[in-house]
């Protein structure tokens, strides 16, 4: 028999023809039936991917103490909690929320860290929910994107979790149909180069809030929405796995040509990797000059010409953040046009 959680005489609020359930819920009950993370079997190691210990710490501080007037320390703002599989008996008045084909009862879209630092404190902690129900997971997805693009950002690693459950099954194969969004095509694009056996950055990228990992999902995202969004992207007119090729092509090369830079950690500073995949469409532009193609071996023909510089010594002294990045992307790609110029296989180019 199922462990339902019976909610007795919850209020309904009704916007847009859609119902919000709110009710109270313990910490330990939130803790035991809720996840934070669709993407992560693991309950345990969802809440160590996503939430943060110091933020716990405080929050339990925070409890365990009182305000500098002497009333008790309380948190009132609500947790909100997509349900996955509900019932509403409406002679008894009761919400009956069951377990979805996965063993847990929704998704904690926002609060989790107030509800774990509440379960931390003491499990028995009540804490209000609001919580939306009777929607199809894609569906859910969306909404709450749409809710965090007007409130809060959402964590990177929890943005995709949503993201991938607002694709359909079938996504594979429809991405080069432009009713696919720009975010899902290149969240399937780096999903590409973080498993593909082909490309150098295999199980380099965090797609889930890994610490341990090299890169981090936000600090190469915008950069492949950038070249494939359909309005200006420099490779629209490529398709799904054209593109992907040409984001592998591109660092397997760099990783041959700035092999110590590569082994020393230099290429995933956030100066270097920011400013390397600004410097793509220029790579691009020179590759296709000289050979007609983007073949890896033909990217590591143009690159050479600059090997002799480090990638470490070229982010020297530029400062940091977003300028950073296109100082180093002017830098690399006026070196490299330089160092062709005398080629004659490459000819003339304007810089």
């Amino acid at each position: 028999m199922q462990n339902n959680l019976v909610v007795n005489n919850p209020l309904i609020v009704e916007q847009h023809n859609l119902k919000l359930y709110v009710f109270k819920l313990s910490a330990e009950e939130i803790h035991n039936h809720f996840v934070v993370s669709r993407r992560l079997e693991d309950r345990d190691a969802g809440y160590q991917r996503i939430v943060k210990e110091k933020k716990i710490k405080e929050i339990v501080a925070y409890l365990s103490g009182k305000s500098s007037d002497s009333y008790p320390s309380i948190l009132p703002s609500n947790i909100l909690i997509a349900l996955d599989n509900i019932e509403y008996d409406e002679t008894k008045k009761e919400l009956i929320i069951k377990d979805n084909e996965n063993g847990y009862k929704g998704l904690i879209i926002d609060g989790q860290h107030r509800s774990k630092g509440g379960f931390e404190f003491n499990p028995k902690f009540e804490l209000l929910i609001v919580a939306i129900g009777d929607l199809e997971p894609k569906h859910q997805a969306r909404l709450f994107i749409t809710i965090n693009k007007t409130q809060t950002p959402l964590p990177t690693s929890l943005y995709m979790d949503l993201i991938s459950t607002t694709s359909d099954e079938d996504i594979r194969d429809n991405l080069d149909e432009e009713t696919i969004t720009a975010d899902q095509k290149a969240t399937e694009i780096i999903r590409d180069l973080n498993s593909s056996d082909e490309s150098c950055l295999k199980d380099l990228i965090a797609m889930t809030g890994e610490e341990s990992k090299k890169i981090s999902l936000s600090a190469i995202m915008p950069f492949v929405k950038e070249y494939i969004n359909y309005t200006n992207g420099k490779f629209k007119g490529y398709s799904f796995n054209q593109q992907v090729q040409i984001f592998i092509n591109y660092f397997n090369a760099v990783k041959v040509v700035f092999e110590k830079d590569w082994e020393k950690g230099s290429v995933f500073k956030t100066t270097v990797l920011g400013g390397l995949i600004k410097s793509l469409g220029d790579v691009f532009d020179v590759t296709h000059t000289m050979h007609k193609d983007f073949k890896e071996n033909s990217i590591i023909y143009v690159l050479a010409k600059i090997q002799e510089n480090t990638l470490e010594s070229l982010s020297s002294g530029i400062g940091g953040g977003v300028q950073a990045q296109a100082n180093f992307s002017k830098i690399f790609t006026k070196l490299l046009k330089d160092s062709l110029k005398s080629d004659e296989k490459f000819g003339k180019i304007e810089l």
